[in-house]
């Protein structure tokens, strides 16, 4: 409790604000460090703050079920090319031990700065600490702050148990979906691939991209993300051990299995 109460109080006092949280259960003061991580700038901070958030956030981890990826069977389909390389995992994401995971970014690249969001953004930003937010500027400053959509880049995973996370930026649907949005949506599966392998990195769980705020029908983009997958393992299937599509809902896990070698 007393590094939690310290975090907050650091963050409050950079907003120049006072709450007084004396009287708030734990779960109460997790929530009030979450939204002030998720609204605070990339700015400067101490290293004593890192410290102690480090410290607080691997405390936090080592509470949760870590999946490792080693435990995660691959798809036993004979009508799937690959078989042996890709996965279904149903889970949170930000427990999975795993060199890489992919995050569903935004144009601005630098995390979901909405209090307590619960898309995958604010969520690895949120388990990974400010550190993650802070590189991602050092990034972003070199590309304006505008990460087109279908691109790419990486960060370490600092308090996650992945060693990485790459970050891309889905399409977004307004009306329909167009042919220049499926090329964008596969491009987020195949430019983070090529990332992985640029950083020497074999096993890579994706996330279902632009399928929620976004509005990419789930169904399509669920068939988007395979096909983008099997080309590229054509040409780089010695290169890559394991692919996990990560699903957090029944629903998309229902979609991933019907769509999954067919």
């Amino acid at each position: 409790m007393e590094k939690l109460d310290y975090l907050i109080g650091y963050l409050l006092k950079e907003r120049n604000e006072i709450i007084e949280i004396n009287k708030l259960s734990y779960e109460d003061k997790k929530r009030i460090y979450r939204s002030l991580c998720n609204i605070r700038d990339a700015k400067p901070i101490s290293e004593k703050y890192l410290k102690i958030e480090n410290e607080y956030l691997q405390e936090e981890l080592n509470k949760k079920n870590i999946t490792n990826v080693v435990d995660i069977k691959t798809i036993q389909n004979p009508n799937l090319p690959y078989n042996d390389k890709i996965c279904l995992w149903k889970g949170d994401i930000t427990t999975l031990k795993i060199d890489a995971i992919v995050n569903a970014a935004n144009s601005q690249g630098l995390g979901c700065f909405v209090p307590l969001h619960s898309c995958v953004d604010n969520i690895i930003g949120s388990n990974a600490g400010v550190s993650i937010r802070l590189e991602c500027n050092e990034i972003m400053k070199k590309k304006n702050y505008f990460l087109p959509t279908g691109k790419a880049f990486i960060t370490n995973g600092y308090n996650l148990p992945a060693k990485y996370v790459i970050h891309t930026v889905g399409p977004i649907i307004y009306e329909r979906v167009t042919e220049k949005e499926k090329r964008e949506l596969s491009n987020c599966y195949i430019n983070s691939l090529k990332l992985a392998i640029q950083k020497g990195i074999r096993t890579i769980a994706f996330p279902c991209i632009s399928t929620g705020e976004f509005r990419f029908p789930q169904d399509e983009a669920c068939k988007i993300a395979i096909s983008a997958v099997e080309n590229f393992l054509k040409e780089n299937k010695d290169k890559i051990d394991k692919i996990v599509f990560n699903v957090y809902k029944e629903e998309d896990y229902r979609i991933y299995e019907q769509n999954i070698g067919n």
